[in-house]
């Protein structure tokens, strides 16, 4: 059984490698390289010709924006005459901000929103913005002398392992991009000290891992005494805490290269070898707004129009995560916009069955899917006791409620006791963030960071 599965694996990712690693995307790659060190009138004009084309893309397949008329010159100024969008408007109002029909077709590529502050969204994405991302990423893997066919390891959400596995391997190797893929879900013991020495073993250049994950790995690591060394950990999709990236970067003997994204993909943000982060100007057009949607160099909301998904094209959309724009340039010489360091959605730190923490990237998987679901918080309560909160929608039903659980020890870990809570709604902190994932265990060990 074990033999077929690694033969499945092997072909997925054959197939992966040819779509997203091919001629196309190493071409890309090398334009977007030249273009890091651009004189800021050069990446202006750069985005006024892709903001254009997502603009006529957006008129044409977009109903919200039939009626919208570009003029010839000074596209940027004119995009703040149009409403600025959210998650709630792609929601409620489909047959607007959808393509038409508003239905997606059986071979449409979709992107999934984890739907852990309500129910998830789908966006369609077109092959071409599929390559355009890989393209972004390796740009992004070269700031660390990365290039193609190098050693790298990664420690994020793929399903590598059963859950329920207990002997190796807990790892699949890629071929096709020399390429370690690791169980998140066994980084506990007894299965984390194999997974370390596979590690030691591959010596990759590069280690892709959530914050949560690269954490894990680095702190038990370091509570055993020891060092791992991994020239560079790529970090992304969850909030880096700077006792985080203390942590990793000690115990790891590495240097952090972060970058903010979504499933959206309205915006990138990657981490140079100085620590600034470079919004990507070819990438997607960014403002930051506040409240009332206004420009500002203050804290504000990210805002995004995306450049390379003609299929869905979102503009002027506005995500949850608040930045702001940085002044001066950087001393690695690109000249792409500075931001902060994004703040997004707080999370605490929760604990699996043995007690070790639990990503919270990794929870998100069993939500995936599920639909009937307003709004969601998960609890831990206990000593591998969770309690997940729900603001149920029409036709939430009982077995609603068995497929999460189900999806619970499936994805995350079978050990856990889970009870679902049906609540009228979950109120935000006073300072107003939404805290998806919560620990309210009194005796949790890691009580002092979640304080």
């Amino acid at each position: 059984m074990r033999d077929l599965r690694d033969i499945k694996k092997g072909l997925f990712f054959q197939l992966r490698h040819v779509v997203r690693n091919n001629w196309v995307c190493k071409s890309r790659m090398a334009s977007l390289q030249s273009n890091e060190r651009l004189p800021a009138a050069q990446l202006d004009i750069l985005q006024e010709q892709l903001l254009r084309s997502t603009l006529e893309s957006a008129r044409r397949r977009i109903p919200a924006y039939r009626a919208l008329r570009l003029p010839e010159r000074n596209l940027r100024r004119h995009l703040q005459e149009l409403p600025i969008i959210s998650k709630n408007d792609l929601l409620t109002r489909r047959r607007e901000f959808y393509p038409v029909p508003g239905l997606e077709r059986a071979w449409s590529i979709k992107g999934m929103t984890s739907g852990t502050t309500g129910t998830p969204l789908k966006i369609l994405r077109s092959l071409d913005s599929v390559i355009w991302e890989n393209a972004f990423l390796q740009r992004h893997w070269a700031w660390s002398g990365y290039k193609p066919g190098m050693r790298r390891a990664t420690l994020r959400g793929d399903a590598i392992a059963p859950v329920e596995q207990t002997s190796p391997p807990f790892w699949f190797f890629n071929r096709a991009d020399n390429q370690l893929l690791l169980s998140s879900r066994h980084l506990r013991p007894p299965y984390i000290d194999q997974i370390i020495s596979r590690i030691r073993a591959f010596r990759p250049h590069l280690l892709q891992a959530y914050p949560s994950t690269a954490f894990e790995l680095a702190s038990y690591v370091q509570r055993k005494g020891e060092r791992l060394d991994i020239p560079f950990v790529y970090t992304g999709s969850e909030m880096l805490y700077p006792y985080q990236r203390e942590v990793i970067s000690s115990a790891l003997n590495t240097r952090i290269m972060d970058f903010y994204g979504m499933a959206e993909r309205v915006a990138f943000a990657t981490e140079c070898e100085y620590g600034r982060y470079h919004v990507n100007s070819e990438y997607s057009y960014v403002e930051i707004v506040d409240d009332t949607g206004q420009a500002t160099r203050d804290e504000g909301y990210v805002v995004g129009t995306t450049f390379h998904n003609h299929t869905m094209p979102l503009v002027r959309y506005r995500l949850s995560d608040r930045s702001r724009w940085l002044d001066g340039a950087c001393p690695c010489g690109r000249t792409y916009p500075l931001i902060e360091p994004v703040a997004g959605k707080f999370e605490d730190v929760v604990l699996g069955s043995a007690g070790h923490p639990i990503s919270p990237s990794i929870v998100t998987f069993a939500f995936k899917g599920l639909q009937h679901i307003e709004k969601s918080q998960v609890a831990q309560v206990g000593d591998g006791v969770w309690e997940i909160r729900v603001v149920s929608g029409p036709g939430f039903t009982a077995e609603d409620r068995a497929a999460l659980v189900n999806n619970i020890h499936a994805m995350v870990d079978p050990g856990l006791a889970v009870r679902i809570v049906e609540r009228a709604d979950i109120p935000r902190t006073a300072s107003g963030k939404y805290r998806w994932v919560i620990n309210e265990w009194k005796s949790n060990p890691y009580g002092e960071i979640n304080r």
